[in-house]
């Protein structure tokens, strides 16, 4: 018996000891070995006992020389002899506060997060494989490497962050290494160009050609009233009526696009909400103090940790303060003493998918100009975590990869021409070397001519009182409609016929209006010599924010901070009216009166506390849904674009009879004005059973989630004001990931910014989210733009860099 005891003693703690040291699946969740994650030497106790570990005060024996102060927000200002001992440095700075943040980003990137959560990541790390960022972050490394005084730049900021990454200790990993049981890995130049692809992907790699498609083949002759390319909304970045100095330079403009090729009959793939950007800058003329300012706000999915990283770096040629992305060196978004810069995505649609005829079932061949050409093959070797590797392979055709190989999606089959495949001379992150130093509008011009993806909208304003805007970008040749639906891939013809040159891409310099805006909308009207499509082009913000810059005629920083926090729905405007109008309220009961005179008497803004945008949006999506539930309602037809809210208000005013206000459904047949109340009765409905709100804040429920997910890391009921489509563009998810102001004196700057999260990638430290609250609100921070190393060096934490 005593022999018995003893076994299953010495079993008892053999299985303690496994399962101390190896992970476990509960519900499809890694979870980490319970004693190394509890472990009091290397485990998370650590990170919780101190959540902001301090950092040597001089760190020593490395390649590079400078210092670093710390101000109140954690915010690191670098001054270095060089450029590339400031890098050097600010590698190191990026690896101690957003060590995992790089790490887990350019991870997913390549396709390689099964390897860390297991194999619910599978379909995402094939999608992201197949679509080529690697292939396409290895080339243009090869590329940067013509360029060795700039790679060297780049190889230095890699050299921070390993130096930091080798000289830490395990138990000072962060907290998510911990929880996921994974380690960091080294970073390189080839990492960097990963994030770059990253962000092309977000902000260039949408599309609706299988969309548009159907809809052309299922709207037929009303195709082009209900998907206007250029609506009389549409107020375009350069002002309508612009003299062009160049003619087409495209080959091919005597073809047409495909006609149809059938409806294409496939799930509808998740969207983003593209709620985009804005950036705009007033010259001396509009502005109350004579000087330039200029302001910017991208808005993009909040995460936290945040996707920015305040930043300032001082060496003798450059002295530059503004927002960086941990992973690339260098100011993205920012200003010197003698220019500022801001950034909007440029929308252009530069992915084209193509239908492929193939040979047989086997794949291996398909058709392109009367030739079989044989289909060619990569397999990707894909690490999954607790299980055996995943072959998969990769088909490539003339045009680009066959993404998707499920049947059931609706790009099954189809190959992918973007623009990521094609390969640039430019060393694309030397724009933001360059702009960092910049002192004039030329520098600004030659800077940003080496950017080639993801197209954007750069404003620019300058001490000297200059300002401007140039949509940056290669933009492909296409001829009329091209892209913009699914193309035949049997035909070279519908290939691409190179890019326009770049001095021919929209710009304004010193316009006579005094301002320049961009926010998503078009970056010209339709008398732009080359054809370019709708990847994500947006109108009521940028329609809005022209309307205000011309009618106000002087703008101070106050006016600019209001401007950037402004509420205000135009969508509500022009919709509003002519759904009150459509209401016959001599049938209006109590209840639905009171509704009714809350709307009228509304301002169209959409402030947190008032219950106004709640009513108007579940009244208008409702009423939306009804107008086109011939499509809504036809699982068939799911992945059928829909017209726009514009075009939708458009036709509510112009032809409420028409035959798509009639609800299928029903035996009767309904009118704009019949389907107004019913659409207002569900409103009715919804507040008495469903909407338990007080305002448009708790309606919207806004949250930051933490990047990989992890719910205790994230911020939720947020409460704040703005929506998409608003120049306040706070959606639930997305909105403004840092706001800046920056007025140009002649001798000095006077600089204003804030971001929903804060400088650590920590969630325990104090810096993970200091800023949400007071962003929320519409606050800012003004800018420490330090002119040399501060006086008083204990208002700031100390790092000095010795070799």
């Amino acid at each position: 018996m005593k022999f018995i005891k003893l076994v299953l003693s010495v079993l008892a703690s053999v299985v303690w000891i496994f399962s101390l040291n190896h992970a476990f699946k509960i519900d499809g969740n890694a979870l980490p070995p319970i004693g190394k994650f509890l472990s009091p030497a290397l485990g998370i106790w650590k990170n919780i006992a101190n959540p902001d570990p301090g950092f040597k005060s001089l760190v020593s024996n490395l390649p590079a020389e400078g210092s670093v102060y710390f101000d109140d927000r954690m915010v690191p200002h670098i001054f270095a002899s060089s450029i590339k001992d400031a890098y050097f440095i600010q590698g190191y700075v990026h690896a101690m506060h957003r060590m995992w943040q790089m790490d887990f980003s350019t991870r997913a990137a390549e396709g390689r997060i099964s390897e860390i959560i297991g194999e619910k990541a599978l379909e995402f790390d094939k999608t992201k494989r197949r679509k080529g960022l690697k292939e396409s972050a290895l080339a243009s490394l090869e590329n940067w490497k013509k360029y060795p005084e700039v790679y060297a730049l780049i190889q230095s900021y890699a050299d921070g962050y390993n130096a930091y990454l080798k000289a830490m200790s395990k138990s000072d990993l962060p907290i998510e290494y911990k929880l996921m049981d994974f380690e960091p890995e080294l970073w390189s130049p080839y990492r960097s160009s990963l994030f770059h692809k990253s962000m092309a992907e977000i902000l260039c790699g949408r599309d609706q050609d299988v969309e548009l498609s159907n809809a052309r083949f299922y709207f037929g002759d009303e195709f082009n009233y209900f998907f206007n390319e250029m609506d009389s909304l549409t107020d375009p970045i350069i002002p309508k009526g612009t003299n062009w100095n160049f003619t087409s330079q495209n080959t091919l403009q005597h073809l047409k696009a495909d006609t149809s090729l059938g409806y294409i009959d496939w799930i509808r793939e998740p969207s983003g909400s593209g709620i985009g950007s804005n950036n705009w800058a007033v010259g001396p003329s509009k502005s109350v103090t004579g000087n330039p300012i200029l302001c910017n706000d991208p808005h993009l999915s909040l995460t936290l940790p945040s996707i920015w990283y305040e930043q300032q770096i001082q060496v003798p040629e450059m002295n530059v303060y503004g927002v960086t992305f941990p992973g690339v060196p260098g100011v993205v978004i920012g200003f010197n003493k003698d220019i500022s810069w801001g950034v909007t995505n440029a929308g252009w649609d530069v992915m084209d998918w193509y239908k492929i005829k193939w040979k047989d079932e086997s794949k291996s061949h398909y058709e392109l100009d009367g030739k079989w050409v044989e289909t060619k093959i990569r397999v990707e070797r894909i690490k999954i975590k607790g299980c055996n590797d995943v072959l998969d392979t990769v088909r490539i055709t003339n045009w680009g990869p066959i993404v998707f190989e499920d049947m059931k999606h609706k790009k099954y089959g189809l190959a992918m021409h973007w623009i990521i495949q094609d390969t640039f001379d430019k060393f694309e992150f030397r724009s933001f070397f360059d702009l960092d130093k910049g002192k004039n509008y030329k520098d600004y011009r030659d800077a940003i001519s080496q950017f080639p993806y993801p197209a954007q909208n750069f404003a620019f304003a300058s001490a000297s009182g200059d300002i401007g805007i140039t949509v940056q970008g290669k933009m492909p040749k296409k001829f009329n409609q091209q892209g913009r639906f699914v193309q035949n891939g049997s035909d070279s013809k519908n290939a691409w016929d190179g890019f326009i040159n770049n001095e021919n891409n929209p710009a304004s310099f010193n316009p006579p209006r005094g301002f320049i805006s961009s926010a998503n909308q078009r970056s010209t009207d339709l008398s732009f010599p080359n054809y370019f499509n709708n990847g994500d082009f947006r109108d009521y913000r940028g329609t809005l924010i022209n309307r205000l810059l011309s009618n106000k005629e002087k703008w101070s920083i106050e006016d600019m901070k209001a401007l950037q926090y402004n509420n205000y729905s135009l969508r509500a405007e022009t919709a509003l009216p002519e759904m009150l109008r459509l209401l016959n309220t001599d049938t209006l009961d109590i209840e639905r009166q009171a509704v009714f005179n809350k709307l009228k008497a509304w301002d169209y803004n959409y402030d947190s506390t008032k219950i106004e945008p709640v009513y108007f949006d579940v009244w208008f999506e409702t009423l939306y849904k009804m107008v086109w539930d011939e499509i809504n309602l036809d699982s068939t037809k799911k992945a059928t674009a829909l017209p726009s809210d514009e075009t939708t208000i458009q036709f509510l005013k112009e032809k409420p009879n028409h035959g798509y206000f009639d609800l299928i459904a029903t035996p009767i047949k309904e009118d704009a004005k019949k389907l107004v109340r019913l659409a207002f009765d569900s409103l009715i409905l919804m507040t008495k059973n469903q909407l338990d709100v007080k305002d448009w804040a708790s309606y919207k429920d806004a949250s930051i989630a933490h990047l990989a997910k992890i719910p205790a890391f994230g911020k939720y009921h947020i409460r704040t004001s703005g929506s998409k489509d608003i120049i306040n563009a706070h959606g639930k998810i997305e909105g403004p990931s840092w706001r800046m102001i920056v007025e140009m004196k002649k001798d000095q700057i006077h600089a204003f910014g804030i971001y929903p999260g804060g400088q650590s990638g920590n969630p325990g430290s104090k810096f993970y989210d200091q800023m949400i609250f007071n962003w929320s609100k519409g606050a800012y921070y003004e800018l420490k733009f330090l002119d040399s190393i501060p006086v008083e060096e204990n208002a700031y934490a100390k790092m000095i860099f010795k070799k």
